[in-house]
């Protein structure tokens, strides 16, 4: 009797370990061939928010322990990447080896802008022009001829020009799976978007830095031609509405100061470009009732910088915040440019008034950090001061990048090995107001309205 009843029981776990293998190697196999093979994930999309995946699980008809295998995939990728998301520069000058790159090319960049000066209507006007140099830099990846554009030379708590971003491609943003609509509002208690002015209403006068001239239209014309110089039609819409406001603050902050504000001029503008300016007709930024210095840079390295810690002039609006997104920037976050010993020399030398010695790993100190780990003051061969651009200069970090070397960011690492100093950049320009590339990333992963990214990247402002 006790073998028969062994035996019997042997015979009931088998079968029910045979039901529970099979079961199990039906669901593994339906996980598989539904997340796998219907779900493609973008690893450079790794930074969207882990709440999206209960909506991707709906609109793919999911099973519920599907779903829960893509939330937690999500939920993991986003961990790893936030433990692994280094926003700031280390805070070391350690010599380190070179990094291996593959190709040289030349590229064209800018020198310190040169002023001249010129009378319209009774109004004397400072303006810049800029001369051309090249550079020959070797970077991580193939690049092309492009022009680096650098900060316009200022008296620091005095008025500055703005970066000019680099136009992006076109590309279709919703082939990303987390893509995200930009149908998101807001509501700001001071705002008031439908004002009733039009910029058709209003005649500006502007220098052209494209051109060199001074150029007097109305100022929707002038909008609409900026706009599509800074950031071409590629970006999100709500990103060109919010350069389109931000531009035509700029313009008229100057114009209060009976000055004209530099801005890069671009004819043939496209459908998509005018209906977003339309969009946004009549709208500017102000702070205490008046327009605001509406500054904006190509991209952050993660974190805007205050006007004071470049400029020196403390501004309300200008002040530093996160920038969550521009670390996906892959052009400009982490950038890598070379220089052998001679070249760098050549650079200094001709651009300062310091003889350097040949202690090379003393060429370049960095002596302090701002915000978010852009760099501060640095220190060329001891010298912390230095004739630059005929000009007797602290030297900062905004300094070396604008007027001597011309590198993408403030915000860099420097190292030296084997006759080689390796520059990595975070970042392109300025980094004060708001991240041209940074407003994108927001319309696209947070859903972020024109009006959303104004408020976000100049502090306390108002829309009307």
């Amino acid at each position: 009797m006790k073998k028969r009843f062994t035996l019997k029981r042997v015979i009931i776990i088998l079968s029910l370990v045979l039901v529970y293998s099979a079961a199990l190697n039906y669901i593994r196999v339906l996980a598989e061939s539904t997340v796998l093979n219907d779900i493609t994930f973008d690893s450079d999309s790794a930074s969207a928010l882990s709440d999206e995946a209960e909506d991707v699980a709906e609109a793919e008809n999911l099973t519920e322990e599907v779903a829960e295998v893509v939330k937690y995939y999500d939920s993991q990728i986003q961990k790893a990447d936030i433990d692994s998301y280094e926003i700031f520069a280390p805070i070391t000058t350690e010599v380190t080896a070179v990094t291996t790159v593959s190709e040289t090319t030349e590229v064209a960049t800018t020198t310190a802008p040169e002023e001249t000066s010129a009378t319209t209507a009774g109004t004397t006007v400072t303006t810049t022009t800029a001369a051309t140099t090249t550079v020959t830099t070797t970077t991580e990846e193939t690049t092309t001829e492009e022009d680096i554009d650098i900060d316009e030379d200022v008296d620091l708590d005095e008025d500055v020009d703005v970066d000019e971003g680099e136009e992006s491609t076109d590309s279709d943003s919703s082939s990303n799976i987390w893509y995200v609509s930009s149908s998101s509002t807001s509501s700001y208690a001071n705002d008031n978007l439908n004002n009733g002015k039009s910029y058709k209403d209003d005649t500006v006068t502007v220098y052209d830095s494209s051109s060199g001239r001074y150029v007097t239209d109305n100022a929707f014309d002038i909008v609409c031609q900026v706009t599509y110089s800074e950031v071409g039609t590629s970006m999100e819409e709500e990103t060109i509405k919010a350069q389109a406001v931000a531009v035509y603050t700029y313009i008229k902050y100057y114009e209060a100061k009976g000055e004209y504000a530099s801005v890069p001029l671009k004819s043939g503008v496209p459908d998509k470009i005018i209906q977003c300016v339309e969009a946004v007709d009549g709208l500017a930024m102000y702070y205490d009732g008046e327009y605001i210095l509406s500054v904006y840079c190509a991209a952050t390295a993660g974190v805007t910088c205050s006007s004071e810690n470049v400029w020196g002039g403390d501004r309300e609006y200008l002040q530093s915040v996160v920038s969550e997104y521009d670390f996906l920037d892959t052009d400009n976050y982490g950038r890598v440019t070379t220089y052998t010993a001679e070249e760098l020399k050549k650079k200094i030398e001709s651009k300062t008034n310091i003889t350097l010695s040949d202690n090379y790993e003393n060429w370049i100190q960095i002596l302090s950090y701002t915000d978010g780990g852009y760099v501060g003051n640095i220190a060329i061969d001891g010298h912390t001061t230095a004739v630059v651009s005929g000009t007797e200069r602290t030297l900062t970090a905004y300094v070396f990048r604008t007027y001597i070397l011309n590198i993408r960011s403030a915000c860099f690492t420097v190292s030296y090995s084997n006759g080689v100093f390796t520059f990595v950049t975070y970042g392109y320009g300025h980094g004060v107001g708001m991240s041209q590339e940074g407003a994108n990333l927001y319309a696209i992963y947070a859903g972020y309205s024109f009006d959303q990214i104004l408020h976000h990247y100049y502090t306390g402002i108002t829309i009307a």
